[in-house]
């Protein structure tokens, strides 16, 4: 996904050019994705001419640790933002976030650090989304909502406006969220109710 939103851009004009894809799995190496070569571990990254990195993983905690971790080691993020997606100027992207093909992101909207905001997910009218948060495929944020950092919205859900949905929390598909729901825990069903505890 992201290794398309980058091609797009450039097809497009813009000045960002795909360099490659690192990765610890041995058997990637020597392979492509999309045209674009995976050309080393994540440890030889300073060896590749590059200007910014986007850390391409889906689980949150998982993106945030790499995130972190190459933050540390001196990186700069770079933001993957398609052609096709619809961003109000007034909406605040942080880096490393990526918005997909058919994303709404209403006015004053703030979307934290390493977000995703996958294809044709909407987020409404000053909604805030946290950091390495992901709002799935399909799935829609009402007015003046918040998501916790590292939340997983998945695939069509529906959070109505203004209610609070916390950290580390899994809204799982097709739910519908009308009442706050807390840090740590996954909700499902409509409409949405806690089924079980996250915290380790």
């Amino acid at each position: 996904m992201v290794a398309d939103i980058l091609q797009r851009a450039h097809e497009a004009g813009s000045d960002a050019v795909p360099v490659g894809f690192v990765d610890d799995t041995p058997h990637l190496l020597g392979t492509a994705v999309l045209g674009i070569d995976v050309v080393a571990p994540i440890a030889s990254l300073r060896d590749i001419a590059h200007d910014a990195v986007i850390v391409a993983l889906g689980d949150n905690r998982a993106r945030r640790a790499m995130t972190e971790r190459l933050l540390a080691a001196g990186e700069r993020l770079a933001t993957a933002i398609h052609s096709r997606a619809c961003i109000a100027p007034s909406a605040i992207i942080g880096e490393g976030s990526v918005i997909c093909a058919g994303a709404v992101v209403a006015p004053r909207v703030i979307a934290g650090c390493g977000v995703i905001i996958n294809t044709r997910a909407s987020v409404d009218h000053d909604s805030v989304v946290g950091d390495f948060a992901h709002v799935s495929s399909g799935a829609t944020v009402g007015a003046q909502a918040h998501i916790g950092a590292e939340t997983l919205i998945a695939i069509g859900a529906s959070i109505a406006s203004r209610m609070t949905v916390g950290a580390r929390t899994i809204v799982g598909s097709g739910a519908v969220v009308v009442a706050h729901i807390p840090d740590d825990v996954v909700a499902f069903g409509v409409p949405a109710r806690i089924r079980r505890d996250r915290k380790p």
